[in-house]
């Protein structure tokens, strides 16, 4: 970028490094982020976020008193799927660590080691 900038006068690549960055990203996409294990990842952790986000919201009295998205001490009375309900779980299980959101997964929804996503010691 350097050197076509300092030909150019504009930021962009040179056509043999711009290719060469083409390729890889190519690369990436194909044999990385979209084979099939990938993907079978993506959508375990998807389905596992969404599980986690309805129960909440479901039953909102589970969100912890300090859950993002609650304004202040915990609202009791929050509605079992209300737009604040759902707000608030989203907001709790967007802050969630992978190993936490497992845990909760296993203790609240039942789920045995063979639903979660590989790699988090769950599953492996």
């Amino acid at each position: 970028m350097i050197d076509a900038t300092a030909a150019t006068g504009r930021i962009g690549m040179i056509n043999d490094s711009a290719a060469a960055l083409a390729d890889f990203r190519q690369f990436n996409y194909e044999r990385v982020y979209l084979r099939a294990e990938s993907v079978e990842q993506a959508t375990a952790v998807i389905t596992l976020l969404r599980a986690l986000v309805e129960h909440y919201a479901a039953h909102p009295g589970l969100l912890a008193d300090n859950a993002p998205g609650l304004d202040g001490p915990f609202d009791s009375d929050l509605a079992a799927l209300s737009a604040p309900a759902l707000h608030a779980a989203v907001s709790y299980v967007s802050g969630m660590t992978d190993r936490f959101a497992c845990r909760q997964a296993a203790l609240l929804l039942g789920w045995g080691p063979e639903r979660f996503p590989r790699g988090v010691g769950m599953a492996d």
